[in-house]
């Protein structure tokens, strides 16, 4: 059962009518023979209401006739295929109807075989229209991801560097270089978004830019995505506090529906010229540490009599306990390293216990940075490399606001830098370990964890962890970022896109953090890679 194709056949004759109405079985070839309509009058009503795809009109009608009928139709409804039914006599009126726009015309008296061939002649048209129309718009949306990439690119640069000579581009916009604000979005989780956008970054781009300035409108003067960290999308805009705010708050319910992720919106305080765009970034960035650790969406606005946006941060992992920690790790002692991580130091309850998201970013890292020293004293150049790599999941796991992820994550460093071993693994285990590497070898641009995929093969998570990595070398996650990282390399080869597009395609909404793990698992640096690619074929 496909598409629909609605049909409206015009007579002034009743007989005439009734015998197009009884000539076909209509339903059967998928098309809707609408109410049938007996002078020009009607017609037009129909159209108004039901909107046909396909008009078969009689040349002479009252009221109004076949030639002013078509006219009319074609300036409104160009899109509409239309025939026109005229005799032998009708030589001037069946001209007047070509020049109406009308594209085929039947002669008196129509045979069924008549009218299907008319029909298919439609039928034909109608999808050569749409098939243009579809080819024009995909033209047009490759030219707008272009036009929006080269303005990321140039706008993401205000961010990273003071001394960027942007000022031309600034004057040429006819941007009012003083009296601005800056606004930070951040879609915490961009799984959703990629998978329906067919993990197209500039596709995604362009999307949300056009619903932010959908809702900010003429006073967003910047709307940009930062190329660096995709997941990240700021507006310069001229607009007074007063007015904005209620437009953020409108914008962060829309970006939470469409995007299915908490966003944070971070409202700075104003930023005077293009100069100081980088301070207010910084500034941004440091008051969307201070939200909650949670899966709510949430705005922020800046206080303007609290620049540096400072708030008071609790040490959730004190000096005591980080010895304690050290002595453990000592021991091996594998039960007091999860009681005292995960219960005295309250991980595990960060989101129940209302924790800022600096607070868990900084214990996260401070845990890590133990684990990561003993781990140079007992793992091997490889397994320390893992280990490294899991502090950088550690930190994306925080910008996730997922805590189960980070205690996956967590639990996962402490085995691995315990060298916990696992018991021998029956026959079936072996085949269930073989079937989750195959299954990341497949889906390696999803967002793939521990416990969903232990989940899926039916598997206890640390028992499925212990396991994962005692039979292939290395743990799930590090096979993860190996699949991952194999396969950028391959999309530069064939020079599928830029690199912050490649990121994207095999998994890493976040550049940096792509950039990361591709120069740990390599030793060279994505774009240093793809540079020996370029030379290696000169």
């Amino acid at each position: 059962m496909g598409e629909r194709f609605k049909v409206l056949i015009a007579d002034d004759e009743y007989w005439t009518r009734e015998k197009f109405r009884k000539m076909i079985e209509w339903d059967e070839y998928g098309l809707e023979l609408l109410p049938l309509a007996s002078d020009g009058e009607e017609v037009l009503a129909r159209m108004e209401q039901h909107r046909p795809d396909i008009l078969i009109t009689d040349i002479n009608m009252p009221f109004l006739n076949g030639v002013e009928l078509l006219e009319e139709v074609q300036k409104v409804y160009p899109d509409v295929v239309t025939f026109v039914i005229s005799g032998y006599n009708d030589f001037e009126y069946v001209k007047g109807a070509f020049l109406a726009g009308s594209i085929n015309y039947l002669m008196k008296p129509v045979s069924k075989i008549d009218l299907v061939n008319a029909i298919i002649k439609a039928l034909d048209i109608i999808q050569g229209k749409r098939s243009l129309k579809a080819q024009e718009a995909k033209k047009k949306l490759e030219f707008s991801k272009a036009a929006s990439l080269m303005q990321d690119r140039e706008f993401s640069q205000l961010l990273e560097h003071k001394d960027m000579l942007y000022a031309p581009y600034a004057a040429s916009s006819g941007m009012d270089a003083a009296g601005l604000s800056l606004t930070l979005i951040k879609i915490h989780n961009m799984s959703y978004l990629m998978k329906e956008c067919g993990y197209d970054m500039n596709l995604i781009s362009v999307k949300t830019k056009n619903r932010i300035r959908d809702i900010i409108g003429t006073g967003a003067l910047m709307v940009f995505n930062h190329i660096y960290r995709s997941n990240e999308f700021l507006i310069v805009s001229e607009i007074e506090r007063k007015t904005l705010v209620p437009l953020i708050k409108r914008l962060l319910e829309e970006l939470c529906s469409w995007t299915q992720s908490p966003v944070t919106i971070v409202s700075s305080s104003h930023i005077y010229s293009l100069d100081n765009i980088q301070q207010a970034y910084v500034q941004a960035i440091s008051l969307l540490m201070t939200r909650k650790f949670s899966s709510e969406s949430c705005l922020i606005a800046a206080d303007p009599d609290n620049q540096a946006g400072s708030v008071e941060v609790n040490s959730r992992f004190s000096e005591i306990q980080a010895k304690e920690l050290r002595t453990l790790l000592k021991s091996g002692n594998q039960r007091g390293i999860y009681e005292l991580v995960f219960e005295k130091t309250g991980i595990r309850k960060c989101k129940e216990e209302a924790w800022s998201y600096l607070e868990v970013r900084q214990t996260v890292k401070r845990v890590f940075n133990i684990l990561l020293e003993e781990a140079e004293k007992a793992l091997s150049p490889e397994e320390l490399l893992q280990a490294e790599s899991m502090a950088e999941m550690a930190d994306k796991a925080v910008e996730l606001l997922d805590d189960v992820y980070l205690c996956e994550v967590t639990e996962a460093m402490i085995d691995s830098v315990l060298a916990a071993g696992t018991d021998d693994a029956a026959d079936t285990m072996q085949e269930t370990v073989c079937q989750a590497a195959n299954y990341v070898d497949e889906h390696y641009f999803e967002t793939l964890t521990l416990s969903g995929l232990a989940e899926q093969f039916h598997v206890e998570h640390s028992y499925f962890s212990k396991l994962f990595k005692k039979l292939t070398g290395e743990t799930l996650m590090m096979y993860i970022a190996k699949r991952r990282i194999h396969k950028a390399k391959e999309y530069m080869k064939e020079n599928a896109g830029s690199l912050a597009e490649i990121a994207f395609m095999v998994g890493y909404d976040d550049y940096t953090y792509f950039n990361k793990v591709f120069r740990k698992l390599t030793g060279v640096s994505p774009r240093d890679y793809k540079k020996s690619l370029e030379l290696a074929d000169f």
